[in-house]
């Protein structure tokens, strides 16, 4: 019989129970890291991107006519000039770099968000899906004690003899959770509405999209059963990755497949910094002790 007591009590182990910060501390680090990346790689082609003049694209007036009144945007308040848009594209890379490395760290991660979200507002033609990944990431981790372990604000904190605990509330890795999954099952429900996928020809087309390729792999590519087998098993792990993630017994063999998944359409696409932001996404599913790479830190702070 159902209990809503029992569904209190799990809601509330679900949602509020306290862990480990380690897997969302390390999660600050990589998405600091993309967020870095991503300010640095706009500096060759900035001015076309974002300048004030007539070399610019996307021209900064015609930019503020399509933009609406609720968008968060610096660029409507600062001077319509070059300096200005540097100005905002420097505090950027300053502030996710400073995120990063857990300075600051909420204040850093909050002035990153109106930075990040002020230049993508400022110019949407050149966005993809890792541009609103890392806004949707970023915006509940900027939040959460994220700073906890991994960071310059836990060392200073530590020299002054203040020691906090390791311990968080689940909230925030529940929330980063779930936006997560509903990323993988949206991209499955959207894939299942054509024929395409359904039909298992959809790796054979994408494989020949020049403009996208980074490695032409003709051997595997020119077959139809194996593009028949990579598409439909393309659909299942991104399907698993929505929701048999979930379960524990097969979340380390969902993850595994993932990875192998992402690093494939890596080699062979050129999409930004979408693969490389989802597989960091993955920390967020794994406990203390199973985050080896960063085991000296453990170390160190006992």
């Amino acid at each position: 019989m159902f209990s809503i007591k029992s569904f209190v009590h799990g809601w509330d182990t679900f949602f509020y129970k306290e862990v480990d910060s380690s897997s969302l501390c390390l999660f600050r680090l990589f998405l600091g890291l993309f967020l870095f990346i991503n300010g640095v790689s706009l500096i060759p082609d900035f001015d076309i991107w974002y300048g004030v003049g007539s070399n610019s694209v996307l021209p900064l007036n015609d930019s503020l006519n399509l933009s609406t009144a609720l968008r968060l945007n610096l660029f409507k308040w600062m001077s319509p000039t070059e300096s200005s848009a540097w100005f905002i594209l420097m505090a950027y890379i300053l502030s996710s770099f400073s995120f990063m490395v857990g300075f600051k760290t909420r204040a850093s991660g909050i002035f990153c968000f109106i930075l990040l979200v002020s230049l993508q507002t400022r110019n949407y033609a050149i966005l993809n899906s890792g541009d609103t990944l890392m806004r949707c990431l970023l915006f509940p981790l900027m939040f959460s004690p994220a700073d906890r372990k991994y960071s310059i604000d836990a060392y200073l904190l530590k020299k002054t003899g203040v020691e906090k605990s390791d311990l968080i509330p689940v909230t925030f890795l529940r929330l980063l959770q779930l936006q997560f999954s509903l990323v993988y099952l949206a991209t499955t429900l959207f894939k299942l509405k054509g024929y395409d996928w359904v039909d298992g020809s959809a790796i054979y087309y994408t494989a020949r999209l020049e403009n996208f390729r980074r490695l032409a792999v003709p051997v595997i590519f020119d077959y139809a059963i194996l593009c028949k087998i990579l598409t439909w098993s393309a659909l299942f792990i991104e399907f698993s990755m929505g929701s048999l993630v979930w379960v524990k017994e097969w979340r380390r063999w969902i993850l595994l497949s993932g990875i192998i998944l992402h690093l494939g359409i890596e080699i062979t696409m050129s999409i930004g910094l979408f693969e490389w932001i989802m597989m960091g996404s993955y920390v967020l599913f794994l406990e203390k002790n199973e985050i080896h790479f960063f085991k000296f830190w453990n170390n160190a702070e006992t």
